[in-house]
């Protein structure tokens, strides 16, 4: 299967599996107007769009929300990032399985 990303050139990879890959965002290194609000997107090759965006706290814990969805749907908080890749995955699955996508 092939996956699509965009052209992450000039950002700072914080996590990259096959089908998901994170990154650094800021208002240096803006990316779809997320960085007012998010330290960090994760983006989904196979729907070619970012699934969740989120801050990394003072306590060094990833939180987020969706990034797709009509409501407001916050992720579960992780200490690193490769588990907030996999706890926005579930919620991604939760939200389709849902709406009966």
């Amino acid at each position: 299967m092939k996956y699509n990303f965009p052209n992450l050139s000039n950002y700072k990879i914080i996590y990259k599996g096959r089908r998901y890959i994170a990154f650094q965002i800021s208002k240096l290194i803006p990316f779809e107007s997320m960085e007012y609000f998010a330290d960090f997107v994760v983006w989904d090759g196979l729907y070619d769009a970012a699934v969740s965006y989120g801050i990394i706290n003072s306590k060094g814990v990833f939180e987020g929300r969706l990034a797709f969805s009509h409501v407001e749907i916050e992720i579960d908080s992780a200490e690193n990032i490769r588990d907030f890749v996999q706890n926005s995955r579930k919620s991604q699955m939760l939200f389709f399985k849902d709406c009966s996508y």
